[in-house]
């Protein structure tokens, strides 16, 4: 089956080659042995860790392992013309790929067979520096997920009189839709009013790419790219934000002695699962502990050496009584504690000690401001959080704390962890759990070095959306981009002027909410009142985000949303009612530059096409450079199947600007066309090898002298690109310890900070701080001070430091305190210290702390885990993934509590919600009870990422067939043959060539895979959904070899309940995030109920949201002089100074 060298296929073969003694009638021996030796194939290879090297991979031989039953080379040799009975040969093109179905973009390689130009399987990618030639279920998932039988195969649109979601569509042609989306969006922006500013939104799920997309909305002069995040992980992100300016922690897992697992996403099935839980499994060869903190026996927790079962919300006394601990018993890393905490802007600022007096955080204003001082009045502060008030208030047995210590101070500095979904997604005031987490970390020196927890900007490499040079318009890195000069309230509004990222789950509660519309504008504020257009970007809303029903109801509105459209190549429900569903490509079909922070290195994946890159280095022209894409797909057999990337550069020069006349400054030398315009080919768009051979080569310099200086690429047009195309990965730097002590080059005449050169004669460094400050250049309102950071001085040398203001980490958040953005009690890490304090902190205290758990039968409901290996909405074209996921997510409850209400195994119950706010019900859901000990008492566990649904089985699209009147290719199929690669499809997405789907009769299913057939009522107030019927067996049509197991399906598909309907918006006042867990009251299911009913109450849930904004956030008002702290993140679309002023009347 291995190809290997002669000698060990002499060695390792069965027999001899002269001579052999061979079955009568089978072959010949002379035949049999002249195709064994050519081919060098044998039965034994050397090892069973094999990939072909990288240059044998656009031309790599593998025998047939389906043909192999017959009995394998021994009896029937090789095939060839001589040996027509022998073993079939595989004959592959290998191109490098990367996953999409998680965040963690592991390498994947695609094995075409070239005989067919199929996609023979997908193996991982030896070359990703991150995945390391692995990948988990979802990785080997995205063939199925390229031949799922109904894929959609062409561009659709809404049938003109039906009203969306009646389920009536028809075929139209790319240019078709580009043309009708383009005009309505140029229409808008062409205006260039504040409004039309925001009215053109983008709303991307999860997003796989570092920067492409909100390059495109930056050059469109918008502000209203919207995104998923604050359903996600803003929670994780904010105590980031407060301690360092970033994003997002960053584990060494691989290097750590103490692995503390505090979210459900970090090994079991999320973010990042298969390289986290590789570089956890190395860590633990090498004597790692690891420890997990989840109120439910996760996976890890189930191998854990320590599972702690915190009640929901808790975490922070936790870590507090950690802190607590280290202070008391002189277990701080002083050094790294005196270099690195921000202790001197604390200690000097004498207004935030005397609110700390006044608070009775401590007895008094500290005499001294020297460090010595300062760890004093960290031992007064932190004194209340005992060992018997974290076990008091986490419901936490005192001898798993004690050891949780005691792991502690044994790890030294070599403690790993992320602070991510779980505690703080699911919780008001969950981001508190990673600002206190960070702050036991710190104690320890365990932030930044080998084996310790570090900051997501230093490990990561975001390069998609800086290809500029190649632009007519965009300048080098996108330099000569304009800022956007306005603010969107509908993505940032007032209300949340901390917000992590965009509050994307209310955008149709604040378009329903006239009254919140207009006291706004009376105040100042350009509201916006509706969508001019809508783009949901592979992102299911209305299934995934908390009360789909008031989600329906704004998408029906077209006075609402008047252009809706779905970049998605998949069926769900959300584009079922939109007006056109565009199908752009998964994982092996399209372009991304994608890196995340899995380890201390910067590495990036490339995303790509692999049918579009078998084709084009096997020597294959498209006619249509700009859209090479679409056209190798349907040479495929795909359909007319294409990708974002080229879609928005056309979009841009061809449809939304298509004369050059909308401006993007005052001077109208910049246009929308002009951004996205091939340098080298003015007029028409840029090309994808263009823009990424600028996007790599013009930021990653080590790559760039790599691809340059190699002997293969130096000559090429696009080196950089090239090399990318060819290998999949690239790490441009490993080993990132403590980066903040980089020094500052000095050459005499400058400081060099982070590349740029700032003259010694400008700087300034603070005498109590060490902060080295220099002139802004035009960016002075950025900063409080109208001075620009550039690095601190301590113990002598100056270093880079973090990116906080004052270039430390920030123990104490000085512009948390001020009055501008007024959370002062919070400015420090803190959880109240007994009742009195929880009820008058209702902002940081979960709103399932078992303090509101008085009605009888009422429990904390964890809704924040997945079940293994279904992602969102991606997943449910995938027959591998649908079949091992199906458990109809059920109730989990303790045995105590299970055998307290009567619930035995398998029994429907009633799960109501009820706000511990408003004191609201939302409605019930229904699901199956599984009584169990793992877990907590008093909590319940039921994933929310289940219940998904579709109104019918199959879609007829009635000019689906008459429309295809075109062969997608005339010859067979096969990279082999001249006539096959000498084609290529004309005017591929334009009217006259639309193409004929094959296999196609005009129906197809919609996710016949995964999801169940329900029946919807809704009428403005209540809403309510049934299942009428599970998965069934089928037969595919298209792509039948590959899904002919279609009618071996055992499986229902009834994923649990729709539960996201259910809830109401859970805004936290401070980060914005979504908080996902419930209180819930358990009843028995009444007659009449099934597993997967849900009766919703949405008119209440609107209330729910309006008490959460209104009883607990702090708004802007007229004290503010800005939107928002101008020095801290705000992602994708950079702003002005103007976006930044607000005026509060």
């Amino acid at each position: 089956m291995f190809l290997e060298n002669r000698r060990t296929f002499l060695k390792g073969a069965a027999f001899t080659v002269a001579g052999a003694a061979i079955a009568k009638n089978v072959i010949s021996t002379d035949v049999l042995a002249e195709s064994l030796s050519e081919s060098k194939f044998t039965n034994t290879p050397d090892s069973l860790a094999f990939y072909p090297p990288l240059d044998q991979w656009d031309d790599f031989k593998e025998l047939d392992g389906d043909d192999w039953k017959r009995g394998g080379i021994d009896r029937k040799g090789v095939r060839s013309e001589e040996n027509p009975d022998g073993i079939e040969v595989n004959d592959y093109a290998i191109v490098p790929t990367a996953c999409s179905n998680c965040e963690a973009s592991c390498g994947l390689t695609a094995w075409i067979d070239k005989k067919t130009f199929t996609v023979k399987k997908y193996m991982g990618n030896p070359l990703h520096p991150g995945s390391r030639g692995r990948n988990c279920a979802k990785g080997y998932a995205t063939q199925s997920q390229m031949y799922d039988p109904d894929r959609l195969a062409f561009p659709i649109k809404r049938a003109p009189g039906s009203k969306r979601g009646e389920g009536k569509w028809i075929r139209v042609t790319w240019d078709n839709a580009m043309t009708a989306i383009g005009k309505k969006m140029g229409d808008t922006l062409r205006k260039g009013d504040e409004l039309s500013k925001k009215s053109v939104m983008f709303h991307v799920g999860r997003p796989n790419e570092n920067g492409f997309t909100g390059k495109v909305w930056q050059t469109l002069g918008t502000d209203a790219f919207n995104s998923h995040t604050n359903i996600c992980s803003s929670g994780g992100r904010t105590p980031t934000i407060q301690w360092a300016n970033d994003d997002r922690s960053s584990p060494d897992w691989a290097n750590a002695k103490l692995i503390f697992l505090n979210s459900s996403h970090a090994a079991d099935a999320g973010h990042y699962f298969q390289q986290a839980a590789g570089h956890i499994a190395d860590a633990r060869k090498k004597g790692a502990k690891l420890v997990v903190m989840d109120p439910r026996m996760s996976n890890s927790a189930g191998m854990a050496d320590l599972w702690i079962a915190a009640w929901p919300g808790t975490e922070a006394t936790i870590y507090l009584y950690l802190v607590n601990r280290i202070l008391q018993d002189g277990e701080v890393n002083e050094e790294f504690v005196r270099k690195w905490y921000n202790w001197e802007v604390f200690m000097d600022n004498t207004k935030y000690l005397e609110f700390m007096v006044e608070k009775n955080y401590i007895s008094a204003v500290p005499k001294k401001k020297d460090f010595k001082t300062f760890l004093a009045v960290l031992k007064e502060l932190y004194a209340p959080y005992t060992l018997e008030y974290a076990v008091k208030e986490s419901h936490v047995p005192a001898y798993k704390l004690e050891k949780l210590y005691d792991m502690f101070i044994w790890a030294d500095t070599s403690i790993s962890s992320y602070f991510w979904r779980a505690a703080a997604a699911g919780n008001r005031g969950g981001w508190t759990s990673g600002r206190t987490g960070f702050m036991a970390l710190g104690l320890r020196g365990a932030i930044g070095p080998k084996g310790g927890t570090f900051f997501h900007h230093w490990h990561v490499i975001s390069v998609a959306g800086k290809g500029g040079s190649a632009t007519i318009g965009q300048g080098s890195r996108g330099s000569k981009v304009p800022k956007v000069d306005v603010w969107n309230e509908l993505t940032w509004p007032p209300e949340w002027p901390l917000s992590t990222y965009e509050m994307s789950y209310l955008l149709p509660h604040l378009l329903s909410d006239t009254e919140w519309q207009q006291k706004w504008i009376k105040k100042g504020l350009n509201v916006p009142t509706k969508l001019a257009v809508w783009i949901p970007r592979m992102y299911n809303p209305v299934w995934i985000n908390p009360d789909g029903f008031r989600w329906l109801e704004v998408l029906k509105d077209e006075s609402k949303m008047e252009l809706t459209f779905n970049l998605s190549p998949t069926w769900s429900e959300t584009n079922w009612y939109c007006d056109y569903v565009l199908p752009v490509g998964l994982a092996g079909e399209r372009h991304d530059q994608h890196s995340e922070a899995t380890m201390p290195a910067r590495w990036t994946s490339f995303r790509q096409p692999v049918m579009r890159v078998a084709l084009e280095k096997a020597g294959w022209k498209p006619n249509n450079p700009n859209r090479a894409t679409l056209e190798a797909h349907i040479k495929a057999g795909l359909g007319e199947v294409w990708e974002e990337n080229e879609f928005w550069f056309d979009m841009c020069v061809n449809y939304i600007d298509p004369k050059g006349d909308i401006f993007l400054d005052a001077a109208k030398q910049k246009s929308i066309k002009s951004m996205w315009e091939s340098k080298a080919n003015p007029g028409k768009p840029v090309t994808i090898s263009e823009w990424y051979d600028s996007a790599f080569g013009d930021n990653l310099p080590n790559l760039k002298k790599t691809a340059t200086n190699d002997p293969k690429y130096k000559d090429s047009e696009f080196p950089v690109y090239e090399y990318m195309r060819d290998h999949g990965a690239w790490m441009e730097e490993n080993h990132i310890y403590s980066p903040q002590e980089r020094e500052l080059k000095d050459d005499g005449q400058n400081l060099i900070a982070h590349g740029h050169k700032y003259d010694k004669k400008h700087l300034h460094t603070d005498k109590t701080t060490g902060v080295i400050t220099a002139e802004a250049h035009g960016d002075a309102w950025k900063y409080p001070t109208g001075r620009q950071p550039i690095g601190v001085e301590v113990d002598g040398k100056k270093m880079e430091g973090f990116a906080t203001m004052d270039k430390k980490l920030d123990f104490f958040s000085e512009w948390f305190a001020s009055d501008e953005w007024k959370w002062p009690e919070y400015a420090v890490p803190f959880y109240p210290r007994n009742e009195e304090e929880k009820k008058a902190m209702p902002e940081i205290v979960s709103h399932v702390n078992h303090m509101y758990m008085t009605e009888e039968n009422s429990y904390a409901l964890n809704t924040v885990f997945r079940l293994p290996y279904n992602i969102h909405t991606r997943s449910a074209n995938s027959k591998h993934l649908m079949e091992i996921s199906q458990n109809h997510d059920p109730i989990w409850s303790s045995t105590p509590d299970a055998e307290r209400q009567g619930f035995k195994r398998g029994d429907a119950i009633r799960v109501e919600i009820v706000d511990s706010v408003s004191g609201l019900s939302s409605g019930y859901f229904v699901a199956m009870a599984v009584p169990t000990e793992g877990v907590l008492p008093g909590t319940l566990a039921c994933s929310h990422h289940g219940g998904r649904w579709k109104l019918v089985n199959s879609v007829t699209i009635p000019n689906g067939v008459s429309d295809g009147k075109v062969d997608g290719t005339k010859a067979p199929r096969n990279m082999n043959d001249a006539a096959f690669m000498a084609e290529s499809p004309v005017n591929a997405g334009s009217e006259g060539a639309q193409i004929k789907i094959e296999d196609y009769t005009g129906s197809a299913g919609i996710n016949s895979f995964g999801v169940p057939t329900a029946e919807l009522q809704m009428d403005g107030k209540e809403g309510k959904m049934t299942y009428t019927q599970g998965i069934v067996p089928f037969k595919s049509e298209r792509f039948a070899d590959y899904n002919k197991d279609s009618d071996n399906i055992w499986w229902d598909g009834l994923s649990g309940s729709w539960q996201n309907a259910v809830a109401a918006p859970h805004p936290d006042p401070i980060s914005g995030m979504h908080c996902w867990h419930q209180k819930v009251i358990l009843s028995k299911a009444q007659p009449g109920d099934k597993i997967g009913d849900i009766s919703v109450n949405y008119e209440n849930n609107q209330k729910v949201y309006q008490a959460w904004r209104d009883e607990l956030t702090r708004p802007l008002n007229e004290t503010n002089k800005w939107r928002r702290p101008q020095w801290i993140k705000r992602p994708w679309v950079p702003l002005s100074e103007k976006a930044y002023a607000v005026k509060i009347k």
